[in-house]
């Protein structure tokens, strides 16, 4: 297990995940948020919020391929 530390509005968060979870967790993170380590409230909102529409796109695309390999 590796610890995240982070702050979240004026909170302080320790956050344990495994370590194949971490590494990808941490980089996606970094991408996100820029190397922050105090995130604003709104900022992670609209974060869960963009997380959630990619993860329904890909959704959406993988139903659009299953379709498509059920024809062949």
């Amino acid at each position: 297990m590796s610890k995240l530390s982070l702050q979240v509005g004026s909170k302080d968060f320790d956050i344990n995940l495994d370590e194949d979870f971490y590494d990808f967790f941490t980089e996606d993170f970094k991408k996100m948020f820029k190397d922050k380590k105090v995130v604003e409230i709104k900022e992670l909102l609209q974060a869960y919020v963009q997380k959630c529409y990619n993860e329904h796109q890909d959704k959406q695309e993988i139903k659009k391929l299953l379709e498509r390999i059920d024809k062949l």
